[in-house]
């Protein structure tokens, strides 16, 4: 909103200060901290000081007279040595409520996804188990992030990496076949590093009840390990892939990590880097220069016995992400991989594209409360509580409100006592309670006076002089680029920030004021009319999140 008020702006001064477009790319459009100094505040009268050799009080009267023109602003003043502070008009923010009916729960997305196209990888979690609260987290944060981007016109698509080859996997055979052995020989052993829980023994005993003469007949242990490995694989990521769309979350790619290795992207992307004369050998293993892009130390691809490292297939990983064509890519790794990106980037710039197409956000641990104490254990997994257990209990929209109230870089304390509370201080609650009263009002207004909200109809703003309603208008007409700006600083958690605030500003206005005014129908209706317009907007942000725009509580 402020881009294109900025436009409007640029157009009218340029009629008579055609210097202006000279400068236009500099003109900042700010909010000031305290209403007295405007609505917005612009300082294009010091950026024409130099075109125009004149002082930027004296270009700031000037420039006050051609604004003061425009019905966009009510008030225009000069302040300091040449600040231009504007006072937004009723008129304006008719303009800006039509907006937002008219545009629904879209309200300031970008009509088409022509910024170029992008890649978020997140969640990536071994499927070796079910997934924990880390894992939501971070399908939370790199889901909203996703919706943000395509919000300011990125086409986005969605990664889940597989990490389906190494020894996790390996681990995972062994646990489910010790388990399998166990229901006919309890004196078998049980790997020391096994999986544990409720879930192998699942598995197990499925594989005892339907494939028990096939695993018994492997005259190799390490056939039937195997076989239990892609059986027991296969079938927790189903379970991931279930639990994720339960959660709102879905994919548009799995990348398999074993496909990597089979189908020789790895050796692709060496090959590649040996061709620019990045690849060497040293001490019998074969070395990438990573330091000629910023590493502390160039590092090993190919160990001394001829087997690749992990980092060799992170670069391949990344190198078939840049054949693909994106314009940048985002990863969102848990908080212990700090130490991590800076070698990955230096790979991945040798690739020849700049330092920030690869960005990375990061999860950080997530703690569970409940009665004031930590909660750790769940019996299904055998050593932390599922994702899909905290949903059950509190709900989807709390799990996903929850995580988002932070930045996901900080440590998250999830209360479930306050999650579960049924009043404003639990804030998803406060916030739905918002979406829910105005539907409410609009049901009752409907059987009080037989006029419908919900149907399409105008009213006169301007006759809405009360102050909590310019604050509303206001907040409003501003909601758009504080949802771009939480897009473009990659802070998905800022939505919770501008939902409760929105939500905040409503609940006041409903405690103090009527809006089912029969007497004065008019007042009525354009009360109701700002009413829709804050729905809609709350449906905006819900949208972005996840969450579900309830209308009853």
């Amino acid at each position: 909103m402020k881009e294109e008020i900025k436009e409007k702006i640029v157009e009218q001064i340029s009629k008579e200060i055609p210097e202006v477009e000279q400068i236009k790319d500099r003109i900042k459009i700010e909010i000031p901290k305290e209403d007295k100094f405007g609505d917005i505040a612009l300082n294009v009268a010091f950026l024409l000081a130099k075109p125009l050799k004149k002082k930027p009080l004296e270009i700031a009267g000037q420039i006050k007279e051609i604004l003061e023109k425009m019905e966009d602003f009510s008030k225009v003043e000069v302040a300091g040595a040449g600040f231009i502070n504007l006072f937004l008009s009723r008129s304006y923010y008719a303009s800006v409520l039509k907006r937002i009916l008219e545009e629904k729960d879209r309200y300031g997305a970008a009509k088409e996804l022509n910024r170029g196209r992008i890649n978020v990888e997140f969640v990536s979690a071994n499927p070796t188990g079910p997934l924990h609260l880390g894992h939501g987290r971070g399908a939370v944060v790199g889901n909203v992030q996703s919706n943000l981007y395509q919000y300011i016109g990125y086409k986005v698509e969605r990664e889940f990496y597989i990490n389906d080859a190494g020894n996790q996997i390996k681990k995972l055979g062994e646990s489910v076949y010790a388990r399998f052995r166990q229901i006919e020989d309890p004196t078998y052993p049980f790997p020391e590093d096994g999986y544990h829980g409720e879930y192998i023994k699942e598995i197990a005993e499925h594989l005892h009840r339907y494939e028990r003469e096939k695993l018994l007949s492997m005259v190799d242990e390490k056939q039937a390990i195997d076989f239990c490995a892609e059986f027991a694989k296969e079938l927790l990521l189903e379970r991931i892939k279930n639990d994720l769309k339960e959660f709102g979350v879905e994919f548009d790619i799995w990348f398999s990590e074993k496909k990597l290795y089979t189908s020789g992207k790895v050796d692709e992307a060496i090959q590649f880097l040996r061709e620019k004369g990045l690849i060497y050998e040293k001490d019998g293993a074969v070395w990438v220069k990573t330091t000629m892009y910023g590493d502390d130390k160039d590092r090993v691809i190919i160990k001394s016995d001829g087997t690749y490292t992990y980092f060799a297939g992170d670069i391949a990983y990344h190198y078939d992400k840049f054949k693909r064509g994106y314009d940048f890519i985002v990863n969102v790794w848990g908080a212990d991989h700090h130490g991590y990106f800076p070698r990955l980037r230096a790979a991945v710039m040798a690739f020849g594209v700049p330092e920030d197409w690869i960005r990375v956000i990061f999860i950080q641990l997530v703690k569970l409360f409940r009665n004031g104490q930590e909660v750790k254990m769940s019996k299904r997994s055998g050593s932390f509580v599922t994702l899909k257990e905290l949903i059950e209990e509190v709900g989807k929209d709390a799990v996903i409100y929850f995580f988002l109230t932070k930045d996901s870089n900080t440590h998250l304390n999830f209360d479930i006592d306050l999650a579960l509370k049924k009043s404003s201080e639990n804030p998803v609650y406060y916030v739905q309670y918002a979406h829910a009263r105005i539907c409410s009002v609009f049901r009752e207004t409907k059987e009080r006076t037989g006029f419908d909200p919900e149907q399409d109809f105008t009213a006169d703003i301007q006759l809405l002089k009360e102050e909590t309603e310019r604050v509303l208008m206001k907040y409003l007409s501003f909601i758009p680029d504080l949802i771009a700006d939480a897009a473009e600083k990659q802070q998905p958690h800022k939505l919770t920030q501008i939902t409760y605030q929105l939500a905040s500003e409503f609940h006041y206005y409903y405690n103090n004021f009527k809006f089912i005014t029969p007497d004065d129908e008019n007042l009525m209706k354009a009360r109701l009319y700002l009413l829709k317009a804050i729905r809609e907007a709350l449906r905006t942000l819900f949208r972005l999140m996840g969450i579900t725009p309830v209308e009853r509580m």
